[in-house]
């Protein structure tokens, strides 16, 4: 088995630090050679779960330890988002109709939803240690 090139990056729950984590993104596509579309959903799946644990896990609190760690083999991308915010259930995050007027949609739901489309595996768990979202892409 090939050996995993790793990448980390550690902020705090400022929505400052969201351009930091779009450069992460970027540099680790880079040096992994993905491909623009990759790049593109990766960049964005990530993006959104590290808002989702800004703004619901610590509630827009500046002061949370956001973990990102990335895994990247010949034909994998595992990406894990750890902190310990407020717990996640995603069995409360009801699946959005998209083909519905605006006017009839729930606010919400979308993130998750988004995630994933983009990826091929979203997981979402939960412990003592604190919230872990788990996110796969294929690269082959």
């Amino acid at each position: 088995m090939a050996s995993a090139k790793r990448f980390y990056l550690e902020i705090s729950s400022d929505m400052a630090n969201l351009e930091r984590v779009s450069d992460f993104v970027l540099d680790m596509a880079r040096q992994s050679n993905f491909t623009e579309q990759i790049t593109d959903h990766v960049q964005m799946a990530v993006d959104e779960a590290v808002t989702n644990v800004m703004e619901h896990a610590y509630g827009g609190r500046t002061d949370g330890k956001i973990a990102i760690e990335c895994r990247v083999t010949a034909d994998e991308l595992q990406i894990e988002i750890r902190d310990r915010g407020e717990p996640f259930d995603p069995d409360t995050i009801r699946e959005p109709n998209i083909h519905s007027p605006l006017s009839e949609r729930t606010i919400g739901g979308l993130g998750v939803f988004f995630m994933r489309k983009l990826m091929d595996h979203v997981e979402f768990s939960h412990n003592r240690r604190g919230n872990l979202t788990r996110m796969t892409k294929k690269l082959a």
